[in-house]
C-alpha cells in the first residue's frame, strides 16, 4: 500500500514538474510567438533585424522588430515602419553583396598536370 501511495506522490510531482514546463514563466523572458496586437509608437531602440507577420488569427498583420531589449510587434502601415524596413533591406543587401564580392577565389596554377604540354 505504501509503494503504491509513493508511485501516485512520484506521479504527481511529475506531472507538476511537466505542466510548469510546458505553460513557461510568466511571460517576461518568452519570446514572440506571434503579435496579437501592433504598437504605432516609434522605436527609439537600435533595431538589430525584422521579420514580417502575416495575418493568421490570432496573428495579426505586424512587422516584429528586434532590438537588444526584446522584439516589438508594429503597425506594417505606419510611414516610419515602412522606412525602417526599407532601411533594414538596403543594409542587408549591401551586406549580401559585400559577402558575395569577398569570396576567395584560388586561381587555377599553370603547373596544373591536365594543362600540362610536355611529353
Amino acid at each position: 500500500m505504501q509503494l503504491n501511495q509513493r508511485m501516485i506522490m512520484g506521479l504527481a510531482a511529475i506531472a507538476v514538474i511537466m505542466s510548469v514546463m510546458i505553460t513557461g514563466t510568466n511571460g517576461q523572458n518568452k519570446p514572440i510567438e506571434c503579435c496579437t496586437t501592433v504598437s504605432t509608437k516609434e522605436i527609439t531602440l537600435p533595431i538589430t533585424g525584422f521579420k514580417l507577420q502575416k495575418r493568421e488569427p490570432p496573428c495579426v498583420s505586424a512587422v516584429i522588430f528586434f532590438t537588444a531589449k526584446g522584439d516589438y510587434c508594429s503597425h506594417w502601415k505606419e510611414s516610419w515602419v515602412k522606412q525602417k524596413v526599407q532601411e533594414l533591406k538596403k543594409i542587408q543587401l549591401q551586406e549580401w553583396h559585400m559577402k558575395m564580392n569577398s569570396t576567395d577565389s584560388t586561381p587555377l596554377s599553370s603547373a596544373s598536370p591536365y594543362n600540362s604540354t610536355s611529353v
